[in-house]
């Protein structure tokens, strides 16, 4: 199922599900999730995992490597403003990016 935007651009039903739950203060993470899953893409958002969104608006990951939360860092801005496009209102206002630590014994 694809829509379109107030813009005219299509839409995935990923990105109608993110709005639409977006708008349930219940269901924002999820949807944060989502949205940021589908503004990364495949490759990047296999190595990256939403931990949490504050009431401050950001949006909490963790990346598996030093060198994937640099890629991220790197394009974080074009990354809030596709997930807020996705989400179809400014909910996301910047990524805050750990490494994730191994866990021994």
């Amino acid at each position: 199922m694809e829509g379109r935007s107030p813009r005219g651009r299509r839409r995935t039903l990923a990105s109608v599900v993110a709005e639409s739950l977006s708008r349930r203060s219940e269901a924002r993470r999820p949807a944060a999730a989502a949205a940021f899953a589908e503004a990364c893409g495949w490759p990047l958002s296999r190595e990256l995992t939403v931990r949490g969104l504050g009431p401050d608006g950001h949006l909490w990951v963790v990346a598996s490597s030093t060198e994937w939360a640099r890629q991220l860092e790197g394009i974080s801005a074009a990354i809030v403003a596709r997930v807020n496009e996705r989400l179809g209102r400014p909910v996301v206002v910047a990524l805050d990016v750990r490494v994730r630590q191994d866990r021994k014994g």
